[in-house]
């Protein structure tokens, strides 16, 4: 999972490196991580990757001289990393929450209806529309779960950093498991800003047999996993008993939990994201936090389906690894990870803006398998940043809590350094409606 080639790397119309040395950018205040804030300094950027953090008006100065170029300043604001969406479905930005939310299995039945309905074309502009109005919001990589090729379309010619998962399932009808692997089975064609992964769409949807050949792919690319797991009590209800509303569609039960049929098949460990999560059984958390699984939440969809409050605290009690995503408008009012931050927040009041923070940025990132080189602007890491309107003289805290509840405009946006902002709408970079 490499950073791929780049014809002209760094960061804005002065940022090509060469005899001159890196690009040294400034703003009035950067957010490196949400525990380090440093007022008048700046980065150092070369390659598309931060080469040193100034902490310092003087390192700025003394960095300027030795690149052999004044400092860009970005100008008022608070310069921060680059957002990033644990969880997302970008073909499907068109539907826009417009399908039914219960029951579950016939909200399913409408969003493959209306995706069957949508054609290769529009799917694919659904896919690039979405990637857009998460830059907009200041994210700047994305995990998308790609079910029909119009993700990876959109992926290989876009801006946004991708961690594209190609999706597969087999409704546990055993004709179908090895066309769904054989559709996977040949690598795609290195990109850019572009890691391939793998999604078995669910444990309940996924069986035994698909996971097991999954597993076989990922021991031998090395591919980030994600899976829907634990979603609905009904989903939990029919993979222990074969009873509930599943039971009719999917047959015969492998009377085991999902967690059960991921760990035999290989699936749970730090490669692999867990989305949802919101109906663990009893010890699931520890074993999640044991195995070093990442659990994805989108608080967006928890909301349209007006779900049981999410067990917050019992994966934290675990020591879990919490990431946030914000699934797709099928399921959800906006595609901005901002609004996730600020709902997670509304949940669960009591949660650190910091922590929140981190879930949006250094833990989505461990969730994608990118977690040393993309959530923070630490030496090493990809220079993905984000430029939001704020008072940077309120200081670190004031910042934080205004960020978290979406009440930060974003002025300008940057992926592996390169500005985007001027292939953005000035109204997509508003806060979100929250």
């Amino acid at each position: 999972m490499t950073e791929g080639r780049r014809s002209s790397p760094g960061v804005g119309p002065h940022a090509r490196t060469g005899a001159r040395g890196p690009a040294v950018l400034t703003a009035s205040a950067l957010l490196v991580r949400g525990d380090t804030w440093i007022e008048g300094g700046g980065l150092c950027v070369a390659g598309g990757r931060v080469e040193r953090v100034l902490r310092s008006p003087a390192a700025v100065r003394r960095a300027a001289r030795a690149a052999g170029r004044p400092p860009r300043d970005l100008g008022e604001g608070v310069l921060a990393p680059g957002l990033v969406d644990a969880h997302a479905h970008l073909e499907l930005t068109s539907l826009t929450a417009a399908l039914p939310r219960e029951p579950f299995q016939a909200w399913v039945g409408a969003l493959l209806r209306a995706r069957g309905g949508r054609g290769a074309a529009r799917l694919e502009r659904d896919a690039t529309r979405g990637a857009a109005r998460l830059l907009a919001g200041g994210t700047t990589t994305v995990g998308d779960v790609d079910t029909t090729g119009a993700g990876a379309r959109a992926a290989a010619r876009g801006p946004a950093r991708v961690v594209l998962y190609r999706e597969v399932l087999d409704a546990w009808q055993p004709d179908r498991t090895a066309p769904a692997l054989r559709g996977v089975s040949r690598a795609l064609a290195a990109r850019a800003r572009r890691v391939e992964g793998i999604s078995p769409h669910a444990s309940h949807t996924a069986s035994q047999g698909l996971l097991e050949g999954v597993a076989s792919l990922v021991r031998r690319r090395r591919l980030p996993v994600t899976v829907h797991w634990s979603e609905t009590p009904e989903e939990v209800e029919w993979l222990r008993s074969g009873t509930g509303a599943w039971a009719a569609l999917l047959g015969p039960s492998p009377h085991r939990s999902g967690l059960d049929l991921l760990e035999a098949a290989g699936l749970l460990g730090p490669g692999t994201s867990l989305v949802h999560g919101n109906c663990p059984l009893r010890g699931e958390p520890d074993r999640l936090a044991a195995r070093g699984a990442v659990l994805v939440h989108c608080p967006g969809t928890h909301a349209f389906f007006e779900r049981a409050p999410f067990p917050w605290r019992r994966y934290r009690r675990a020591g879990v690894r919490l990431a946030l995503g914000t699934d797709s408008r099928a399921s959800n009012a906006d595609l901005d990870m901002r609004r996730e931050m600020a709902l997670a927040r509304r949940a669960a009041p009591w949660l650190d803006p910091a922590e929140v923070l981190a879930m949006a940025t250094e833990q989505a990132a461990r969730a994608l398998g990118l977690g040393d080189r993309v959530g923070c602007l630490a030496p090493g890491f990809a220079a993905d940043w984000v430029l939001h309107e704020a008072d940077p003289g309120a200081g670190r805290a004031s910042f934080l809590e205004q960020l978290t509840a979406g009440a930060t405009a974003v002025r300008d946006v940057a992926v592996a350094g390169r500005s985007v902002r001027r292939r953005l709408l000035d109204a997509e970079t508003r806060p979100p409606m929250v």
